[in-house]
């Protein structure tokens, strides 16, 4: 790696990403899709230098993000997590090492700082056609946490693998009953690892014989120690990774979209989350919160403005009171009324919410979704907005194994009523049932 260009291209973007929840980072290239590495082995003048390279984050892939905002906005040094030194560009060089990154350097002076350049949020993009004028129809929806990064009540000992996940949303993909077979039109998940996306897209096409698009938005964490603030008034964030599973990376962890593949634009959000938070449910230790995603895809052709998200967790973790959830269901609303005109919203996922109307275990605030609620129709409400605002459980399992609280919804405009709203008989190796709604949207 060498700091020799005069504009930004592919060779020159990075994502940030994280196994630390945000207390070291790793650089991913945008052109080769693997991580920054500091090469450590290497011996003479390449000692330490820079090479992208990495397929996972180990720790010559770990660095320090060091603020040095008193020399210039957005400035930094990178402190390699294994060496300890600070990556330098060596500028006086000649020949072959000329402008060379290497992490050798003690100190910081000009060649160890480095100034973090934003491109706009992952996945993003504008510019979103007129939609088509359509005719009344059906719109198959599917939800489901996927649960793909925790082996503490979900899949196995090694998590979730690529053939394992592809083999349980094939398994599920059709709505439970349906007579002839119902099969999703758009797929919510949430807890979902980012080169997953790829396989999943190519065994929905192979099942479904229609061509998909599977967009993956990821959870991320505020740079730095907990309690400190790098670069914080900027917002800048890595991304959280997914465990290893299968001996391999598996990118990033967050929420996807599964459309169809035709006229499909996208966009990525980070809801307000709570910094931190004391994790009653081990040993009351204070810990980074997740600052949770929401991604968006416009359909032309369905003229219809698809969301979902994954909001932060009650019951003893970040959001207990539920102050933060109001927050993000305000928000996910916002968000899916800026569809542009003509767009009629539909969105859901694993909104950590139960409904007004619920009883026995409230998941800790049954007020959350007053507001949704009353703007939209829910999938359990089928085609009566009088029905309580409740519904089917569809995770937290009780001694028997079944589930005690609603939280993951569909939710859809007061004018479009659902004619089926199903939840699955199993929950397979995820801790989460998966919602299933058919909503009758009209011509637009």
């Amino acid at each position: 790696m060498t700091a020799t260009a005069s504009s930004v291209g592919l060779w020159e973007q990075f994502t940030l990403h994280t196994n630390h929840a945000g207390k070291n980072i790793g650089l991913r290239s945008a052109v080769t899709g693997f991580f920054a590495t500091t090469e450590r082995n290497a011996t003479g003048n390449y000692e330490g230098m820079m090479q992208a390279r990495g397929g996972v984050i180990g720790s010559w892939q770990q660095f320090v993000v060091e603020s040095h905002e008193s020399e210039g906005p957005m400035q930094i040094a990178l402190q390699s997590v294994d060496s300890g030194l600070y990556i330098s560009v060596e500028h006086a060089s000649e020949g072959d090492d000329k402008d060379m990154l290497r992490a050798r350097s003690a100190s910081v002076g000009k060649w160890e700082r480095f100034t973090l350049v934003p491109l706009g949020q992952q996945g993003t993009i504008a510019g979103s056609p007129a939609p088509a004028t359509v005719p009344k129809s059906d719109l198959s929806v599917m939800t489901w946490n996927v649960c793909a990064n925790n082996n503490k009540h979900c899949w196995d000992e090694n998590l979730a693998g690529q053939a394992q996940v592809k083999a349980e949303i094939i398994d599920r993909l059709a709505q439970p009953g349906s007579d002839p077979e119902v099969l999703p039109d758009v797929i919510f998940f949430q807890e979902f690892c980012e080169k997953h996306a790829k396989p999943v897209e190519e065994a929905l096409e192979t099942r479904t014989h229609r061509q998909w698009d599977v967009r993956f938005a990821p959870t991320t964490y505020n740079l730095g120690e907990l309690g400190q603030s790098v670069l914080g008034q900027y917002g800048v964030k890595a991304q959280k990774e997914c465990a290893m599973a299968d001996g391999l990376d598996r990118g990033a962890f967050g929420v996807a979209l599964a459309v169809p593949a035709s006229n499909t634009y996208y966009k990525g959000y980070t809801l307000e989350s709570p910094a931190s938070f004391v994790d009653k449910n081990d040993g009351n230790k204070t810990k980074k919160a997740e600052q949770r995603p929401a991604l968006c895809a416009d359909l032309p052709e369905r003229a219809l403005h698809v969301c979902t998200s994954h909001f932060s967790a009650g019951l003893g973790y970040e959001d207990g009171d539920g102050t933060f959830r109001k927050k993000q269901a305000a928000e996910l609303m916002g968000i899916a009324k800026q569809a542009p005109a003509g767009y009629r919203p539909v969105f859901g996922g694993d909104l950590n919410s139960v409904g007004p109307d619920s009883t026995g275990d409230d998941g800790g605030n049954r007020t959350i979704l007053e507001g949704t609620y009353a703007s939209y129709r829910e999938c359990a409400q089928l085609d009566d907005l009088n029905r309580p605002r409740t519904g089917t459980s569809t995770a937290v399992a009780d001694a028997a194994g079944n589930p005690t609280q609603k939280i993951d919804h569909i939710f859809a405009p007061r004018n479009a009523p659902f004619s089926t709203c199903k939840v699955s008989t199993t929950h397979g190796s995820s801790d989460h049932w998966t919602l299933y709604g058919t909503i009758s949207v009209p011509a637009g």
